[in-house]
């Protein structure tokens, strides 16, 4: 079987059985597809073994000397991991068919460890002076990335009819296209009841909407809002973000920044509740929340070593601290037998010896 059908197979597979999203569909197909380039004339049989285990590690090899060469940028160990798993899934996926491939070649192929990068996470100053700097139509999207901490993705496919501004809450379209409502803050919930308010939009309308600046004359620009109806693009939404940090003037900001501010902030406020974090951030695994914690100060491990010393000298007992103090005069010296295994019966001496 040429290695193209195999991937449309395998990618069709996954739609019907797995129920895939369409993102992850072609997440999955541009792999692969930069495979079967690769080797435009090879079959699946022909990966089959030891052949096809060094086949991919060239392949990997030469992804990465392309993005160095292209971009002049090295691929992380987080990219490369991601690579090796769409591998591990498709030749996986082949040997299980039984009749495509005997042995799956990209099971010798470890992914690397994933090393936890260098991350710019906004502190609760930068993300209030963020919020003050917002103008009306900006404020919401804004108000659901640093203050409940969606995502971008969620930010963009949110509509108002999905905000309950009654009961604190929003409805998240979170990653696998699973639904879950996400509670609100109470600052967060008042300043959004006040821009839905002024703003009256339709329940139909999306959260965020692109203004863009149009020529209605040769020397008259004005600014209008494109069709809420319509959900706005990732890079429009990045581009707002971008204009909002330069008018509160803080460093430049992507939107996934504010998630990491709205997650360090709620754990130095929650007394760094990692699990409540999970189930607000939509994370299925906890290794993935903390990659989003800041490392602790120096102040602040000193205050937990002090905490930790003042209940392990609270839970000691001075009444304890000397034998005399508990009513002790001292150590008392045991009386010590032996034990037998079978232990006979006490008998007079003299009985014995008549005996």
């Amino acid at each position: 079987m040429r290695i193209e059908r195999a991937i449309d197979e395998y990618l069709a597979w996954r739609e019907l059985e797995r129920d895939s999203t369409k993102r992850t569909i072609d997440s999955y197909r541009r792999i692969l597809n930069k495979l079967a380039d690769a080797h435009p004339e090879a079959t699946l049989a022909s990966f089959s073994g030891r052949v096809g285990t060094e086949r991919l590690r060239h392949f990997l090899r030469a992804w990465a000397e392309e993005s160095m060469r292209e971009r002049n940028i090295e691929l992380s160990a987080a990219t490369r991991s991601n690579i090796i798993s769409v591998l591990h899934s498709f030749f996986g996926w082949a040997e299980s068919e039984g009749d495509v491939i005997d042995v799956d070649p990209s099971r010798k192929i470890r992914r690397p460890p994933k090393r936890r990068p260098k991350r710019t996470r906004p502190q609760a100053p930068e993300l209030a002076r963020l919020r003050e700097a917002a103008k009306l139509q900006e404020l919401p999207a804004i108000l659901l990335m640093e203050g409940a901490g969606l995502r971008s993705a969620e930010v963009v496919a949110c509509r108002w009819q999905d905000v309950d501004l009654v009961n604190g809450r929003v409805l998240a379209r979170r990653k696998g296209a699973h639904w879950q409502w996400v509670p609100l803050d109470p600052d967060v919930l008042h300043e959004l009841r006040e821009c839905f308010r002024e703003i009256g939009p339709e329940l139909d309308d999306h959260v965020f909407t692109v203004e863009v600046e149009q020529w209605v004359s040769q020397d008259r620009r004005v600014r209008r809002r494109k069709d809420p109806k319509v959900p706005a693009s990732g890079q429009a939404l990045w581009r707002m973000v971008k204009r909002v940090c330069a008018r509160a003037g803080i460093g430049e900001l992507s939107p996934h920044p504010l998630r990491h501010g709205f997650a360090n902030r709620f754990l130095r406020e929650s007394d760094r509740d990692l699990v409540t974090l999970q189930a607000l951030l939509g994370h299925s695994r906890p290794d993935t929340t903390q990659g989003y914690t800041d490392e602790l100060d120096l102040s602040e491990i000193a205050e937990a070593l002090d905490r930790a010393a003042e209940g392990r000298h609270a839970q000691a007992s001075p009444e304890l601290a000397t034998p005399n103090a508990a009513g002790l005069d001292g150590p008392k010296t045991q009386e010590w037998r032996r034990r037998e295994s079978n232990p006979r019966p006490r008998t007079h001496r003299s009985e014995r010896l008549q005996a």
